[in-house]
C-alpha cells in the first residue's frame, strides 16, 4: 500500500510547531488499518527527510541465543564440578559430623556406643592371668626334667641329660580359673649350687623332688629345704615332697613311711609320682598352684589391714589462733 508523501507532510507542519524527536511514530489511518512509519528531520529541525515505513524493533535474538548458549555451558560444568565433588564433601560431611559434639536426640545412642565400645575393649584386652613361679629342685638324676616335660607336653624323656636351667610357662585352668604357671627346671648337680640362690629368690613354690630308687636322693631333699628356707627366710614357704619313680617298684629303696615321716616334720605335703606313666605329674603342680595363690591371699590381707586398727578412733585435730 502507498502512502501520499506530501500529505503527511502537510499535516506534520500544519499541527508540529517544534520538531518531534528523531525517531517519531506517527499512526496512519487507511483502509481501516494502522501502519507506523518513521519520521526523520534534516539538521534544522524543520525540514522533513524522507519518509519509510517503520518496523516493529525485533528483539537481539543472536545476543540472546549466545547468552543463553554461554548459560547452558556453564550450567553443564557446574554439573560436572557438583557431580565431582559430591562424594568428598559427603565423606567431608560424616568426617566433622563425627568431630563435632552430639546433639540431645542422640545422647542416648553415643552414651550406648561408648558403654559397647568399653564393654568389646574389655572383650578384647582381658586382665591377664595370675603368675604363679614354681622352681624344681633336687638332685641330678631324679625326674625333675621328665615330670616338668610330661606336664608341659605330655611327652615322657628317657635319655637323661643333665639341667642348667630351663625355664617353662604355661597356661592352666585352676579351680576354674585361668593362670599362669612358670616352671624354673634347674641344675641338681653340686657344680651349679653356687647359683641355686638367685633361683630360689625368684620362686613362689618349690617341688623338691627324689628318686624312691636313690636313697642318696632323698637325704639330698634335707639340704635343698635349708638352703630354700635360708635364702627365702621364710618356714612356711609354698614346698612339696615329692618321690619320683613310683613305677619302679620292685627297684624301691626309699619306702613310702619314711618320706611321709619327713613331710610330716617339715609339714609339707609329700606325693609319689610316675613321669613314666603320668602319675601324679598334674596333681603336684596343682597342688602346689592352690598353696601358692592361698599365700598370695594371706599376705594381701595382711598387707591391706597393716596399721589399721578399726576400735581405735582418730584424735580430734584443734586450731590454735
Amino acid at each position: 500500500m502507498l502512502v501520499s508523501i506530501t500529505t503527511i507532510t502537510t499535516t506534520i507542519t500544519s499541527t508540529t510547531a517544534l520538531p518531534p524527536p528523531s525517531g517519531a511514530k506517527i499512526t496512519i489511518n487507511q483502509e481501516g488499518e494502522k501502519k507506523a512509519i518513521s519520521c526523520s528531520y534534516s539538521r534544522d529541525g524543520r525540514t522533513p527527510g524522507v519518509y519509510y515505513p517503520a518496523e516493529p524493533r525485533r528483539p537481539q535474538q543472536h545476543k540472546q541465543g549466545s547468552s543463553s548458549r554461554w548459560q547452558e555451558a556453564w550450567s553443564g560444568v557446574l554439573a560436572r564440578v557438583v557431580t565431582s565433588l559430591q562424594q568428598p564433601v559427603t565423606r567431608a560431611g560424616h568426617y566433622l559430623a563425627g568431630l563435632s559434639s552430639p546433639s540431645n536426640n542422640n545422647t542416648l545412642d553415643t552414651t550406648k556406643n561408648s558403654a559397647s565400645s568399653k564393654m568389646s575393649g574389655a572383650k578384647k584386652n582381658p586382665p591377664a592371668p595370675a603368675l604363679h613361679k614354681v622352681i624344681m629342685v633336687g638332685s641330678g638324676g631324679v625326674g625333675k626334667s621328665a615330670l616338668t616335660l610330661q606336664f608341659m607336653y605330655d611327652e615322657f624323656v628317657e635319655d637323661y641329660e643333665p639341667t642348667k636351667a630351663d625355664s617353662y610357662r604355661k597356661k592352666v585352668v585352676l579351680d576354674g580359673e585361668e593362670v599362669q604357671i612358670d616352671i624354673l627346671d634347674t641344675a641338681g648337680q653340686e657344680d651349679y649350687a653356687a647359683i641355686r640362690d638367685n633361683y630360689f629368690r625368684s620362686g613362689e613354690g618349690f617341688l623338691c623332688v627324689f628318686s624312691i630308687t636313690e636313697d642318696d636322693s632323698f637325704q639330698a631333699t634335707q639340704e635343698f629345704r635349708e638352703q630354700i628356707l635360708r635364702v627365702k627366710n621364710d618356714e612356711h614357704i609354698p614346698f612339696l615332697l615329692v618321690g619320683n619313680k613310683a613305677d619302679l617298684t620292685e627297684r624301691r629303696k626309699v619306702s613310702e613311711e619314711e618320706a611321709k615321716n619327713r613331710a610330716e616334720q617339715w609339714r609339707v605335703p609329700y606325693v609319689e609320682t610316675s613321669a613314666k606313666t603320668r602319675a601324679n605329674v598334674d596333681k603336684v603342680f596343682f597342688d602346689l598352684m592352690r598353696e601358692i595363690r592361698s599365700r598370695k591371699l594371706e599376705d594381701n590381707k595382711n598387707i591391706n589391714g597393716k596399721g589399721k586398727d578399726p576400735g581405735k578412733r582418730k584424735k580430734p585435730k584443734c586450731c590454735i589462733l
